[in-house]
């Protein structure tokens, strides 16, 4: 090579700039096609886990009969079986993610007042028979397996109550308050349990989509070779975020799910930015591909690569020097064409003021025909410039051609 780099730039035109955008769309179209099918895949996966825990409900729900027809709360009962049957048709019919949160605020509810069903059972029992009423609500709490692991205090102050009851229940005078006591304390550490399953579980949820997406685009980014910053931290990220689900570390999880929607618009964007100028640089090699005859030059065979986003041939002149292109993008529809031409015919010449000035006539003209074949293929180059050109206007620095880096180093 002699001489430095020839640079210019290059604008696609409006019906090039047409097509960028219709590529655009299509991506659009397809990234919403994809969401379409998450959320068809998250409303199976919710509906599978609300029906079971709906079937264990109804399943609870059914043998308080018995004692709800006991204790004079049939009605309570039938209220309780008439909302379990809309709700399973609510979880039948659910298609997005209001509709699931919805169906699972509706079945903590059902949960709620399957408890309180226990509680009335239990106070109408103390009335008849003691023993028969610390039953009642110690089936209530055996309902709910994970109620110690949800509110430990809660479920040792529930234990106390009930030791403390059991020890009244030869007293008539004493043990309907100790029944209460432990009753009240059963119904409020059900609902402190409660609330916390609905806290772990909605925050999983949310965690569990969050990982799903940034996963998705990371390997999207990763298949296209994408160079964007902050990508090797990511997979940390995504690791501790599933720690933080399955070790039920309620704050860690939400901050870690948070810190992944932001890393995910982050992405997102840059991805697009790159994918835009991807398709840019392509539509460009595209057409100097096509304007190389027009100027006299021939694409040596084999000779196109990409590198990022940024593109690079050589092409042969007449004479059978080389002439290397590349293509760079250099902002929203627009890149840089950058040269380095093989030959002699760079000049130097000594100016009477005794300074000197590069020239390297025969490549600028060369080139210079080029820039004028790309016009009718929709592409605007500017105008040739290089380090040491007479009289060159203000420019910017000139990009250098791409250099091959493996896609390990992105």
């Amino acid at each position: 090579m002699s001489g430095s780099p020839k640079y210019s730039s290059a604008e696609l035109d409006r019906i090039r700039q047409q097509q960028l955008a219709e590529q655009r769309r299509q991506r659009e179209e397809l990234a919403r096609v994809k969401r379409q099918r998450e959320l068809a895949r998250r409303v199976r996966t919710e509906g599978r886990k609300l029906t079971a825990q709906h079937s264990a409900l109804a399943a609870r729900v059914a043998a308080q009969r018995a004692g709800a027809l006991a204790a004079d709360a049939s009605s309570r009962h039938v209220e309780l079986t008439t909302a379990l049957t809309a709700l399973a048709d609510a979880i039948a019919s659910a298609s997005d993610d209001a509709a699931l949160e919805a169906a699972w605020s509706a079945l903590a509810a059902a949960e709620q007042a399957s408890t309180a069903l226990d509680v009335a059972v239990s106070a109408a029992l103390t009335r008849q028979e003691h023993a028969a009423a610390l039953a009642a609500l110690e089936s209530g709490l055996g309902a709910i397996a994970d109620r110690a692991e949800l509110d430990p205090q809660g479920a040792q102050e529930v234990a106390a109550t009930l030791r403390r009851a059991r020890q009244e229940l030869g007293s008539p005078a004493r043990f309907p308050a100790a029944r209460l006591r432990a009753a009240e304390a059963a119904e409020e550490h059900l609902r402190r349990a409660r609330e916390r399953r609905e806290e772990l579980a909605r925050a999983r949820r949310q965690a569990e989509q969050a990982h799903q997406e940034l996963t998705a685009l990371l390997s999207e980014a990763e298949q296209a070779g994408a160079e964007l910053e902050g990508l090797d931290t990511a997979g940390t990220l995504l690791g501790a975020l599933t720690g933080a689900a399955g070790s039920g570390n309620l704050l860690e999880m939400t901050r870690l799910t948070g810190l992944a929607r932001d890393r995910l618009a982050a992405f997102g964007t840059a991805f697009d930015t790159w994918l835009d100028e991807l398709a840019c640089a392509e539509i460009i090699l595209d057409a100097v591909r096509r304007a190389l005859p027009a100027a006299g030059l021939r694409l040596e065979p084999d000779s196109v690569k990409s590198v990022g986003t940024s593109s690079m041939l050589t092409a042969r002149r007449a004479s059978g020097d080389r002439i290397v292109m590349a293509v760079v993008p250099d902002g929203p529809g627009g890149a840089q064409l950058v040269y380095e031409a093989e030959g002699h015919d760079f000049v130097t010449r000594l100016s009477a003021e005794g300074t000197e000035d590069s020239r390297c006539d025969l490549t600028a003209e060369v080139l210079e025909q080029f820039h004028e074949a790309l016009a009718p293929e929709g592409v605007r180059a500017g105008e040739l410039d290089w380090a040491g050109k007479p009289e060159r206007p203000p420019a910017r620095e000139a990009k250098q051609l791409p250099t091959s880096r493996s896609r390990e180093q992105r």
